[in-house]
Parts: C-alpha cells; sequence; structure tokens
C-alpha cells in the first residue's frame, strides 16, 4: 500500500503555493507513481477532512465557505476510495491542510481517527514550522484579514486561538505519539536550512517527490497598521463571510498603506515572556528534531529590537474623507451601512471628533 505524507502544516508557511504546485501537477505526479488526492478536496487542499474531524469533535462546526458544493461528512470515506482504487501503481500520497496542525479540542480522536482511515499504509507527517514570533504576526494579521474575521486584540488572539494552546515541542510530541516519532518530518520554515534557499525542492526532498517547479498563486500579503485596525472595526460589527473578500477589496481602495512586515502587537513586557518560551521550545525542539542546536538559526529577536504596532491618525482621517466621498459617490453598495458603522467606531475610539465635522458624522449615522 502506498506511503502517505501528511502535510500538517503550519499555517503561513507557504501552504497554499505548495498546494497549488501539487494540484496543478496531478497528472504528472500520478504518471510517476504518487497520487495528491483530487476526490477528497475542495479546491486545492484537503480542508474538508480536518473540517469533518471539527464537525464530529468540536463544537462550533467550519462554515459552509470552507467546504463549498463539497458534501459535509463525506471527506474520508472519499479518499479511502481513492487511495483504494490507485492501486499498486502509486506508491506514494500526499494529503495537504494546514487545519490539521492547529487543532487541540479532543485532537487525540481526531488522530484516532485518521489512523483507522489510514490502517495499513505507512504514514508520515511532515510539518513545517515559522518561528513563532513571525507565526503569531503574520496570523493574527490574516485571521482579521479573512473570513474568520476576528474582531479582538492580538493578546486576545494569542490566549484563545487553538493553534497557540500547545508549543511546538508539544505538537511534535503529539504526533510523535500516534505515528511515531521514526515517522515525524519537522523542518524549520527558514531559507537558510534549505538547499539553495529553495523550499520546493526542500519538499521535493523530503517527500521524495521528482523535482517540481513552483506555480502562480494569489498574492498573500497582510493588512497595514491603520488597514489591519479598521478590518477589525469592520469585523466587529458583523458581516456574511461570503462578502469578506469584497469589504477587503473596498478597504485596500480607501485606505492605501504598505503591509506590516516585523511588528510587535504586545507589550514589551509580554513579549519578553513569550520570548522566553519559544527560546525553550525551540532549542528543546534543536535537541529533539534538529541537529542538536536552536531548530532555527536565526534567534527570535529582543523585545526592544521589534516595533510598535502604532496606528497614524492622520491615515486614519483621510481614510474617513475617502470612506465618505465614496459612499456619496455611491461605490459603496450593500455595504455602506456596515463602513458608516465601522467609521463610527473609529472616531470613537480614536478620538477624531475635531478631524471630523459633525455634518460628516450625521452623515455616517445616516447610512447606519
Amino acid at each position: 500500500m502506498a506511503t502517505v505524507y501528511l502535510h500538517i502544516g503550519a499555517p503561513k508557511t507557504a501552504t497554499s503555493s505548495l498546494q497549488a504546485m501539487l494540484a496543478a501537477h496531478h497528472d504528472d505526479l500520478l504518471a510517476a507513481g504518487i497520487l495528491y488526492p483530487a476526490t477528497c478536496r475542495h479546491g486545492d487542499a484537503h480542508h474538508v477532512l480536518v473540517a469533518d474531524l471539527i464537525d464530529k469533535y468540536q463544537a462550533n462546526p467550519m462554515p459552509d465557505i470552507w467546504y463549498g458544493d463539497f458534501p459535509r461528512g463525506q471527506a474520508w470515506s472519499r479518499l479511502r476510495a481513492e487511495l483504494a482504487a490507485a492501486g499498486p501503481t502509486v506508491h506514494t500520497a500526499i494529503v495537504s491542510s494546514e487545519l490539521f496542525f492547529g487543532q487541540s479540542i479532543n485532537i487525540e480522536r481526531m488522530l484516532g481517527d485518521i489512523q483507522a482511515a489510514l490502517a495499513g499504509h505507512d504514514v508520515r507527517v511532515l510539518m513545517y514550522l515559522r518561528r513563532q514570533d513571525q507565526l503569531y504576526a503574520s496570523f493574527y494579521n490574516q485571521d482579521v484579514k479573512g473570513a474568520r474575521q476576528w474582531p479582538g486584540s492580538a493578546y486576545e488572539f494569542y490566549e484563545t486561538h487553538q493553534i497557540f494552546q500547545r508549543d511546538y515541542d508539544q505538537v511534535v510530541d503529539m504526533w510523535g505519539a500516534a505515528f511515531g516519532h521514526a515517522n515525524l518530518r519537522v523542518r524549520p520554515f527558514e531559507p537558510a536550512q534549505w538547499p539553495g534557499g529553495d523550499m520546493v525542492k526542500d519538499f521535493c526532498q523530503v517527500t521524495g517527490l521528482p523535482p517540481l517547479r513552483a506555480v502562480g498563486a494569489e498574492p498573500n500579503d497582510g493588512l497595514g497598521a491603520n488597514q489591519l485596525y479598521i478590518k477589525r472595526c469592520l469585523n466587529h460589527m458583523g458581516y456574511d463571510k461570503a462578502d469578506n473578500d469584497r469589504v477587503v477589496g473596498l478597504l485596500l481602495n480607501l485606505c492605501r498603506e504598505s503591509p506590516l512586515k516585523s511588528v510587535r502587537y504586545v507589550n514589551m513586557g509580554c513579549y519578553g515572556r513569550l520570548r522566553e518560551r519559544w527560546t525553550r521550545t525551540n532549542q528543546r525542539l534543536g535537541a529533539v528534531v534538529g541537529d542538536g542546536g536552536n531548530f532555527f538559526h536565526a534567534p527570535v529577536p529582543e523585545p526592544a529590537a521589534v516595533p510598535e504596532y502604532a496606528l497614524d491618525r492622520a491615515l486614519l482621517g483621510d481614510f474617513l474623507q475617502r470612506l465618505l466621498a465614496a459612499g456619496l459617490g455611491g461605490h459603496l453598495g450593500s455595504l455602506r451601512g456596515l463602513f458608516a458603522r465601522a467609521a463610527l467606531l473609529v472616531i470613537a475610539e480614536q478620538g477624531l471628533w475635531d478631524a471630523v465635522p459633525r455634518s460628516d458624522r450625521v452623515t455616517f449615522e445616516s447610512w447606519v
């Protein structure tokens, strides 16, 4: 039976690009005896496998946007059927979803179901780990920008999101206990540790794939500092997840700035405590799955070396004026009320009463 590689992420490690590449090369890979299952995925990734487990074992089922037209509850049976139908000509299968990595609630039961579904196959678990400070900043930005529509602070995000409930070494131990530590492939998301600085080469070497070329993927840039804050205000108001891309598109046109790079979302004391914890984790990872040193060659930077997240009141004021003009010009459509409510929240929270004339505030109120 085929060896199955479970590529479980982590998030923000170019998983979407790898999934797009594997999906695009499906036929060529199959001719080489390598299956990237097609019947148990929605889009390029196998997120529906994890979504079905979440539906089964967690209190908050995944929203329909993760499924599209794919029927709930059928992902694992379709995977087993496709693996069986592939026959002896297929020696390797790759299943990829970063949603595997982020689960902690009832994860032991989930792992039991995965073991049962893949019984008879040799299972290898592949995970790429991004340095924790980078994952935290990037993932928070993504969850505010994306369809999850996170409305809260970065501190609340870290304290409540499943992905941060276990340290990297604990995740490695958990998956190793289920599938055997010898079957883990744990790689740093750090170009200096990839052959030629190329992640695709690294991925292909680890999984035994023939050399592949990356395909074009949609850019997944984060939001700028003020865009992020405005999007949080929009998320706080609440709206249909299906409208999220349209909301983001309008926001990017109304508030133009470069995406955030390295930034510290929490105060120096909190960041310092996290840094100590992450450093200890990375030292243990280096001993368990690395070369004996730190797992990441570049250390987590000191708090003072990371710029603090800050807003630009002038840019927020400019956004509000652009928003007013867009609304008066009929360019906001059905989203005018949503943006008006968010604008009033921005004005109140940031004390922009003098920057926004009363007549403009009355116009925003009339749109609500």
